[in-house]
């Protein structure tokens, strides 16, 4: 549900569905929403997703998304009303399109790659696990032909990354593509953090730390580079279940889920984004972009999004490059910076109308001259 979801999902498809409404298109949307996968047993549905795909025609992932109640409401609510399109909103719900009226335009809203997501997961949680590697290597090349073939019918996407819209073109050059990276409709506040650059470093971390992406990220951190740091140098994390992400440690301050962004950064120096796996793109990345706070990153971490060059804006890969940089005055230097108002307004709400609003009205009229 994009109302309440609090993670880059969420994020992503409120700012579409805002834009969808304005003038000069003014749609009127209509939201059927599948259960959510989220919860207190997120875990044992996955699992019951899993095994169920042994019998299923669906891979694990689109059949966490199945029912039979939500296949009735998309269906009675087609019957109901006529409409001039159908979004849907994610790879995972790509099992719906037999069931849509023959004719009726569609764009997939695409986070990520789905099989590359679930590849990168197989390969970072389960590579010491024969047996279990085994079995999802088998879902995983389900999901790969169910997505392609789910592409290719559609035809029309919005891609979050350059680089899955890349691999979809390189997979199929009639695809028609538009790439909106994730945008943001709030005015960025002026930055207040310390400018004292003799006192200790203060790091924030943000995002939903249920997203195992976010985790292994963290735990690469703790491991492999906060030991390492200053004493006097502290770890802000920011987002659901941080707390349950990080030991405690004096120097570890877990905030939890902080209802309204600019309450971060007065906190913190500047952001860090230890990501090395996962897909799509990083949404907590780009909003520290747009709010021009200054960040460490991974390249994987700023995967996808074209953004020049920036001082504001740091990636590294190696430990020991994070490391050498958060105990040299540099990094004492990159909490005095500010991302450039240009590259920030390219994540702008407002840069993405007119390209998102005639994206829907092309798809829409070659449909129906079809």
């Amino acid at each position: 549900d994009p109302s309440v979801h609090r993670g880059g999902a969420g994020t992503v498809t409120r700012a579409i569905l805002q834009l969808l409404g304005q003038d000069p298109l003014g749609a009127q949307i209509e939201q059927v929403l599948p259960a959510s996968t989220q919860g207190r047993f997120q875990r044992a549905r996955q699992l019951a997703s899993v095994v169920g795909s042994l019998v299923s025609p669906l891979p694990s992932k689109a059949l966490l998304t199945y029912s039979r109640r939500f296949l009735s409401d998309v269906q009675g609510l087609l019957d109901k009303q006529k409409f001039d399109l159908v979004l849907i909103n994610g790879s995972d719900l790509l099992w719906l399109l037999p069931h849509l009226p023959p004719g009726i335009p569609k764009i997939l809203l695409a986070h990520n790659i789905e099989h590359q997501l679930f590849l990168s997961q197989i390969n970072g949680l389960y590579a010491g696990s024969r047996l279990a590697r085994g079995a999802l290597m088998r879902d995983w090349r389900r999901l790969r032909d169910y997505e392609m073939a789910g592409m290719r019918q559609v035809e029309n996407i919005i891609f979050l990354s350059s680089q899955d819209a890349e691999f979809a073109l390189a997979e199929n050059p009639d695809t028609n593509v538009l790439i909106v990276p994730p945008m943001f409709g709030y005015q960025p506040p002026e930055r207040l953090g310390s400018r004292n650059t003799e006192a200790g470093l203060q790091i924030g971390f943000m995002g939903n730390f249920g997203w195992w992406p976010n985790r292994e990220g963290l735990r690469w951190f703790l491991r492999e580079v906060f030991p390492h740091t200053s004493i006097d140098t502290r770890l802000h994390l920011f987002g659901d279940k941080s707390r349950e992400a990080a030991p405690r440690n004096p120097r570890i301050v877990n905030h939890g889920f902080v209802p309204k962004i600019e309450a971060i950064w007065p906190i913190c120096d500047f952001m860090i984004c230890p990501i090395h796996t996962g897909g799509g793109v990083n949404v907590k990345f780009a909003e520290a972009v747009y709010n021009r706070v200054p960040v460490l990153a991974t390249s994987f971490g700023a995967r996808g999004l074209s953004l020049q060059s920036d001082p504001g804006i740091v990636l590294l890969d190696g430990a020991a490059e994070w490391v050498s940089f958060l105990c040299s005055p540099a990094a004492r230097a990159l909490r005095s910076r500010r991302v450039a108002e240009s590259i920030s307004d390219t994540l702008a709400m407002q840069s993405h109308a007119e390209p998102v609003q005639s994206f829907v009205l092309d798809v829409m009229q070659r449909e129906s001259s079809h």
